[in-house]
């Protein structure tokens, strides 16, 4: 089974994850979105060897500690294109959220797309817009786990109703993508408690509806 860290970190408590091969140690890191002394901490204690930076969408919370975690590691930030101009709207949401001074994050030259492959653990992206346009997850098929990013919660839903938002196309992504997963699927979420696919099938009101 895959070596799996996961924080929560920032002002949002976004859950930065790292999924690691136990033998090589090689890894991926999924949404940095602030405290990167600590996501540093982390990588240098544990001798994880990240390979890419993965973002599951461009909202402010989850790309916060990109520019310290590339330095340190000298891995690519990848991200879906659909969210290039959240990605550039980055100072007006960090005015939104009263954030002063807010660090310039260059936006990643590197895209994926649905079904890509992850060069750890034979994962794969999905493309799951609803929560925004360019939202996607990660799945790691062989650990049955899936990063869900803002698209699934425990016993919720991310939020349509920022911008890049379509209440359609978010119960598509789940209904279609997510649900369709193994039952005993482990996902860790963007925010809060980890969940299960089962168990969202058999409790999210959103899922049940």
């Amino acid at each position: 089974m895959a070596i799996v860290v996961s924080q929560a970190v920032g002002i949002l408590g976004c859950n930065m994850s790292i999924i690691a091969d136990p033998v090589t140690l090689e890894a991926v890191l999924v949404d940095p979105g602030g405290n990167p002394e600590d996501i540093i901490n982390i990588i240098r204690t544990r001798g994880f060897k990240i390979l890419r930076i993965l973002i599951t969408h461009a909202h402010l919370d989850h790309i916060l500690a990109c520019n310290e975690i590339e330095s340190f590691t000298k891995a690519q930030v990848f991200f879906h294109p659909d969210d290039r101009e959240l990605w550039q709207s980055l100072p007006f949401q960090c005015m939104f959220l009263g954030i002063r001074n807010p660090p310039v994050i260059p936006v990643p030259r590197n895209f994926f797309s649905h079904n890509d492959s992850i060069p750890v653990r034979n994962g794969k992206v999905l493309h799951t817009p609803g929560h925004t346009e360019g939202s996607v997850c990660f799945y790691f098929e062989m650990d049955k786990l899936l990063c869900s990013g803002d698209t699934l919660f425990a016993g919720g839903i991310g939020r349509t109703d920022l911008p890049g938002g379509n209440s359609k196309k978010i119960m598509s992504s789940l209904k279609n993508l997510l649900m369709v997963l193994p039952d005993d699927t482990r996902v860790i979420t963007g925010h809060g408690e980890e969940t299960t696919i089962g168990k969202e099938k058999r409790t999210n009101p959103y899922v049940l509806g």
